[in-house]
């Protein structure tokens, strides 16, 4: 799926004002899809709803890109015109007041099943998890230990900013009446495991910090918090050499 720096992160995007399109004929003949094609397919039909192209943009951005990439508002509307010529989807047009108008899209029940038959049929990707953080610090022998920090601090924020936006959903979901509900419990199940792996990242990430602090020798005897002289070192055999310690 293609990335977008530039998502928006709550509330309606503008792209719901887009010019409408004519409906396009189903296409005969079957095309093959692919896995941005059956996400949009997803989005339109977990809660049933009628979205326009931006309106698509936004719900993946909330829900996919925690383990799958948002695509790009350009990459959704190929795909839902492929969708449109293959008869998975159906658009219509809606009035935004005045003499604004958006392009609407519906999954179709073909759609639905295409979809289905994709969950358990579909081509098992090979995922390789690439964390340029981890790089960084496996690289970062001769670089500043104030650096190094300031980047896991930075990851630590964003992953902090992450929770509060998992939590965020799962209680506004709770406001609206999409939870708890039997047709929501696989996208919920995994928006629990999103939540509990930004949780064990968060973990890691402090103890990875706690360990690159280690490293500053001089500002650990600089640490007074405790006495030494309170925490004596006195080994059970008085010949051990205390140098070895």
């Amino acid at each position: 799926m293609e990335d977008n720096s530039d998502t928006p992160r709550a509330g309606v995007d503008g792209d719901a004002a887009t010019e409408y399109e004519a409906p396009h004929e189903p296409q005969q003949e079957a095309e093959e899809l692919t896995a941005t094609a059956y996400a949009v397919l997803g989005i339109l039909s977990i809660n049933g709803e009628m979205l326009s192209a931006g309106e698509i943009k936004q719900r993946t951005t909330f829900a996919l890109r925690f383990f799958y990439s948002a695509p790009a508002v350009s990459h959704i509307r190929r795909e839902l015109r492929r969708l449109l010529a293959l008869g998975l989807v159906q658009d219509s047009e809606v009035s935004l007041g005045g003499s604004r108008r958006a392009q609407v899209f519906r999954i179709t029940p073909e759609g639905e099943s295409a979809l289905r038959l994709w969950v358990v049929e579909g081509d098992e990707d090979t995922m390789t998890v690439k964390d340029p953080l981890l790089l960084r610090v496996f690289l970062g022998r001769g670089a500043p230990l104030p650096s190094l920090l300031d980047l896991v601090d930075a990851r630590l924020r964003q992953v902090d900013e992450d929770i509060r936006d998992v939590v965020w959903g799962h209680r506004r979901a709770a406001e609206m009446g999409l939870i708890p509900h039997e047709d929501r419990r696989h996208t919920m199940a995994v928006s629990q495991y999103t939540l509990r792996a930004l949780y064990f990242t968060q973990g890691n990430l402090r103890q990875l910090r706690d360990t690159l602090e280690g490293f500053d020798d001089e500002a650990f005897q600089r640490d007074t918090r405790w006495s030494r002289e309170e925490l004596p070192f006195r080994p059970s055999d008085p010949t051990q050499d205390q140098g070895d310690r």
